[in-house]
């Protein structure tokens, strides 16, 4: 029997599948469904999240996370201790470019092909409304705010 998390998909045009994270009662392990509750990234992780824009989908295992992608495919390895990203529910209301994950306490981005962008760097993170807010100590100790633009180049607050 499959337990789906419930369906956000709202009457907008999809620009890539829209999967559901969904957990096998007789494993206990999570995977992923289309809207006909057919699994199309089978169930083998320990946890799991909505995806993000893009058709990234975060997946963890043994207590470290990684994506992969519509097909089930590794994006980024299953490796890191965090992972942050943000779905656009309305397809295409604002871009969605990256993901984040952290790794030994810094924070790096990724885009939906799993390149990495930035480096490992930031000690906060925050994906809101299309928008990558970074924040990261100054030489000086005190903490720098700005963000991303959608080249992935830093915008420094003053």
């Amino acid at each position: 029997m499959l337990l789906a998390l419930g369906s956000l998909v709202s009457m907008a045009q999809e620009v890539y599948p829209f999967y559901y994270p969904c957990r096998a009662e007789e494993t206990d392990e999570w995977g992923y469904v289309d809207k006909d509750n057919e699994w199309v990234i089978r169930p083998q992780y320990d946890a799991l999240l909505y995806e993000t824009n893009g058709g990234m989908y975060p997946v963890s295992m043994g207590g470290k996370w990684g994506f992969v992608g519509v097909s089930g495919e590794p994006l980024v390895d299953i490796k890191y201790d965090a992972a942050v990203c943000e779905i656009d529910y309305q397809k295409g209301h604002y871009p969605v470019n990256f993901a984040a994950v952290r790794l030994r306490g810094k924070w790096a981005f990724i885009n939906v092909q799993g390149v990495f962008v930035t480096d490992f760097k930031y000690d906060e993170v925050l994906i809101l409304n299309g928008k990558y807010v970074i924040r990261m100590k100054s030489d000086d100790g005190k903490m720098r705010v700005g963000h991303l633009n959608k080249d992935a180049k830093e915008v420094w607050d003053e």
